[in-house]
């Protein structure tokens, strides 16, 4: 929420794009949402995807940035459907394909979407056996990892990656100015009232979440060790109900840290037991996607 705040002003959108993207030159933008009014706690439509910003700027370029906190399966899927969405949104009436305008989808992610430690990401179409030969599609993806530390960013990008991170020494103009935005949003009782609710909202459905994925985990584990007979399917019944439970947090969009001590807490185990369960399911994930 506080990041669709920031991105409310097309000066911030002006700067973080820069900072991203400074071969661009981008010179001005405009927020396509700013001519109607945004409801913070509303989803986009029955699929449940919230967009952050569509932002347009002076050479008719187009960007989709989010932001995206939860390691959760499925980013690449997520990351067509949000491309499907700015082509159709963008596209104006009585124009077809070839009037496609130059298009990113730009997602800020609170952890590493592709497992290299690399600060930046960027894909496009490419023949899999000539890697020189790229399907020009006009279309382009972008994944900002702000726990990375190899590959060169811009000062200023490095700068917001800091702010993300909640570093606040950073003497960048661009951080300053986010954190002063981010400590006035804070403040504001009304923002102030909008965020709380979204974090009771969260909690509550943390807490269905936690109760669904204990109830799995238990008949899973039940079936396994009737399976089993024996200590042995036990055990993996109790860890069905481990792996299940950190699943149906993570549909929660609970971020890591949490997650481990709640599953310490509801399985009494060690905080290393929780994130080795932890790391299990985020490998098996990274798999399945790359």
């Amino acid at each position: 929420m506080i990041f669709r705040w920031v991105m409310e002003h097309e000066e911030n959108c002006l700067a973080i794009l820069r900072a991203i993207l400074p071969e661009l030159k981008i010179t001005a933008v405009k927020r396509l949402e700013n001519e109607h009014p945004v409801n913070y706690l509303a989803f986009d439509d029955e699929r449940g995807v919230r967009f952050d910003a569509i932002i347009e700027d002076d050479q008719e370029q187009f960007y989709d940035v989010e932001m995206q906190v939860a390691n959760q399966p499925g980013l690449g899927k997520r990351v067509r459907y949000y491309q499907a969405q700015i082509d159709q949104e963008t596209l104006k009436k009585g124009e077809d394909y070839d009037d496609l305008r130059e298009s990113y989808v730009i997602f800020f992610c609170a952890f590493d979407p592709c497992g290299q430690d690399r600060r930046l990401y960027q894909f496009h179409y490419y023949e899999d056996d000539d890697r020189q030969l790229r399907l020009p599609t006009n279309s382009h993806v972008i994944l900002i990892n702000a726990l990375g530390t190899k590959g060169q960013i811009t000062p200023a990008l490095a700068a917001v990656l800091d702010v993300m991170n909640r570093r606040h020494d950073n003497a960048n103009p661009l951080a300053v100015r986010l954190v002063k935005e981010i400590d006035d949003y804070n403040r504001d009782k009304k923002r102030r009232r909008a965020l709380m609710n979204l974090k009771m909202r969260l909690k509550d459905e943390w807490r269905l979440g936690l109760s669904e994925g204990l109830d799995q985990g238990r008949a899973e584990g039940k079936v396994e060790g009737r399976a089993e007979g024996r200590a042995e399917g036990k055990a993996e019944g109790r860890d069905e109900m481990t792996l299940g439970l950190i699943h149906a947090l993570q549909a929660q969009g609970m971020p890591q840290k949490q997650i481990v001590e709640a599953l310490a807490l509801a399985r009494k185990i060690s905080l290393a037991e929780a994130q080795h369960y932890y790391d299990q399911v985020v490998q098996a994930t990274s798999g399945g996607e790359h």
